[in-house]
């Protein structure tokens, strides 16, 4: 036999069965032309130079692990659609006289054809659109763009290893059902529907209390470091509770409906129910991965998004000064005045000063005592942590006009998140009294609080330093190597010269200025720029693969369930139903199934809100109302791409079955 048979054979079936081979393709290039995208901004010399550009390929480096883990089940599971539309041919083969060794030689070569354009043109046009996501990034970060052509080895190397190991595997995996299958099961395989289903309603019950427990942490989580760790508890819940109720409420239904005589015993429902209950199982896992994907398509670009346009009011919120310096107490013990001097000599005119020292420290108050024993709460003490930040009276007196005066055992307390109810604290095994709880504070909005979202925050301000000095030798007893140190802070504001002056202190050799650590406003935004643009990409990269399994998977479901639905339609014609109602039928099944998924999706969403505001607190995006418009704008948007996507690939389905009907 010619040796090019086999490879005749391979590239003439590719051609005849393009249909259902070319989708596949195309995915598998548009998941390589990612993945070498990402890798290649990840190891680009030019992005990881400039400012905020290191923080930004950390977060596209996640997306390279990501990208590789869904390529490998992604078309995995849509090759399992090839394979069932192939068994009928092989087997035809078989009878014909053909070896299984030919057949697996078959297999190899349109293995080897699809591989081998995936990547050459994958790499392609990843090569294509490189710069482009470089002029991009850059952008984004606010840099000059540059011209240039880089070309990544790794990227080139990754791409080859991975998408070589996925086709190997599925090459394997296929081999291995052409070994175990016989001629006559391939043969009937594609005609082997599935037995009409059981209504089970343990399962069902199964799948509610999932839900309903990922809903129910979602809803009442209120702590965000606790919606931190409970997130992916929830999400598991929600993914398992989804795919059982896809399968085993769905047929409870559609058996409740069976039984409604009056709803069962019309000729649409008649059919659309019989055909669904018919191969549900199958049904239920597609449009549970619709729904899935839906909803992480859904929830990545909302928050993604949301944090991206919430970064200028992150900024003022999180840097409300220019320049802030901080300094602890063991490496300068001058006064600010010194400091302040200082800057005027080196041509520096600091505006809007605050400057003081402050004690932070973490704990848990238990009627007005404080608790220090975490391990005794266990996971408890997660939700019960407070942030406590104490500051001496006489240094924002100025700041905050205050008038009257404290003795040593005296404080002031100020919480937004905590009303105290007692008339006294005790810390560290020493009682002050609580003159006053204040009702505002000009420091709480006036210097950078990174906590002040995550858990809540309470002031304490005591008469002078000296007590402040105390209180730390008495915080050192009681946590040990634990302890934190006092702190000297210094902030101010310089005409938007914040980076020059930051760099001008760094670079000086005088002591006063080398025991403070300088932070500027612009350095900390283009920081920021490159963590939130780092997960905008990383959000529409994702989006955007998961927009084309949701394609695919609905694409191969109407052209499986088109060639199902063909015979039987044909059958119901010859014994006398009506070449409109067979349209009904068709056009009500349709709708039912496809757009099921999406409503579901909505109501995942709308659940998962309050977690993942409070996970958007860590991020330090505070604006719930400004998460409720970006989602709800997404939900909108991406129903429209939905209903697209529905009717382009219901086309399909169409023109399968119209040549019947």
């Amino acid at each position: 036999m010619n040796r090019w048979f086999y490879l005749r054979l391979s590239i003439n079936h590719l051609k005849k069965n393009a249909r259902m081979i070319v989708p596949y393709i195309l995915t598998s290039v548009l998941t390589t032309m990612m993945l070498y995208l990402v890798v290649s901004l990840t190891n680009n010399p030019h992005i990881n130079e400039l400012e905020g550009g290191r923080i930004l390929t950390q977060m596209l480096g996640y997306g390279v692990v990501i990208i590789s883990v869904f390529a490998l089940i992604f078309l995995f599971y849509t090759h399992s659609f090839l394979v069932k539309r192939r068994q009928k041919e092989f087997a035809l083969f078989s009878i014909l006289g053909m070896e299984k060794k030919h057949l697996v030689r078959v297999l190899f070569y349109e293995t080897c054809i699809c591989l081998l354009a995936s990547l050459g043109f994958g790499i392609g046009f990843g090569l294509l659109f490189d710069k482009a996501m470089v002029l991009l990034i850059e952008r984004i970060l606010g840099i000059k763009v540059t011209l240039g052509f880089y070309f990544s080895f790794k990227a080139l190397k990754v791409c080859l290893v991975t998408f070589s190991l996925i086709y190997l595997s599925i090459y394997i995996y296929s081999m291995i059902r052409m070994h175990i299958s016989s001629p006559i099961e391939l043969l009937h395989a594609e005609h082997m529907g599935e037995k009409e289903p059981k209504a089970r309603w343990f399962l069902s019950f199964v799948g509610l209390f999932c839900l309903g427990i990922g809903y129910y942490l979602s809803v009442t989580t209120k702590n965000p470091l606790s919606a931190f760790l409970l997130f992916f508890v929830a999400v598991l819940l929600v993914i398992i509770g989804t795919y059982i109720l896809f399968t085993t409420i769905s047929i409870a239904v559609l058996k409740l409906l069976k039984k409604n005589k009056h709803y069962y015993y019309k000729t649409n429902h008649f059919i659309s129910v019989s055909s669904m209950m018919y191969r549900m199982k199958q049904n239920a896992v597609g449009l549970a991965n619709i729904c899935i994907l839906s909803t992480m398509v859904l929830v990545m670009l909302s928050t993604t998004l949301c944090m991206w346009f919430s970064m200028g009011e992150v900024v003022k919120t999180q840097w409300p000064r220019e320049v802030v310096a901080t300094a602890y107490k063991e490496n300068w013990n001058r006064s600010f005045n010194d400091l302040t001097e200082k800057l005027i000599q080196n041509d520096v005119q600091p505006q809007h000063v605050l400057a003081y020292h402050s004690l932070t420290f973490s704990g848990y108050l238990q009627d007005g005592v404080l608790a220090t024993d975490f391990q005794q709460e266990g996971m408890n003490a997660i939700s019960k942590a407070e942030s406590f930040i104490c500051v001496p009276y006489d240094e924002i007196k100025k700041t905050e006009n205050f008038h009257q005066t404290l003795k040593p055992n005296e404080i002031y307390v100020y919480s937004k998140q905590v009303s105290l109810e007692n008339q006294s604290l005790s810390l560290f095994g020493k009682d002050y009294t609580i003159k006053k709880q204040l009702s505002h504070l000009k420091l709480d909005e006036s210097h950078s609080n990174p906590m002040a979202d995550v858990v809540d925050t309470i002031y304490i301000i005591v008469n002078n330093a000296d007590t402040l000095q105390k209180m730390e030798q008495d915080e050192m007893h009681t946590y040990g190597k634990n302890a934190s140190r006092l702190q000297a802070l210094y902030a101010f504001d310089c005409d938007g010269k914040d980076a020059s002056v930051v760099q001008k202190m760094k670079k000086t050799k005088d002591p006063l200025f080398q025991s403070f650590l300088w932070e500027s406003r612009s350095e900390k935004a283009k920081g920021l720029i490159g963590m939130y643009g780092g997960f905008l990409f990383i959000g529409i990269f994702l989006s955007i693969l998961f927009i084309m399994a949701t394609i695919l998977i609905m694409y191969y479901k109407q052209i499986a369930e088109g060639y199902e639905d063909k015979e039987r339609f044909e059958i119901m014609q010859k014994v006398g139903l009506e070449h409109k109602d067979v349209k009904k039928a068709i056009h009500s099944q349709v709708l039912t199934v496809f757009f099921l998924p999406l409503l579901v999706a909505g109501m995942h969403v709308a659940f998962a809100y309050p977690l993942i505001e409070k996970l958007l607190h860590l991020m330090f995006v505070s604006d719930s109302l400004l998460y409720i418009k970006v989602i709800v704008a997404c939900f909108a948007v991406f129903a429209l791409i939905y209903a697209l996507i529905y009717f382009l690939t219901s086309k399909v389905y169409y023109g399968i079955v119209r040549r019947s009907v």
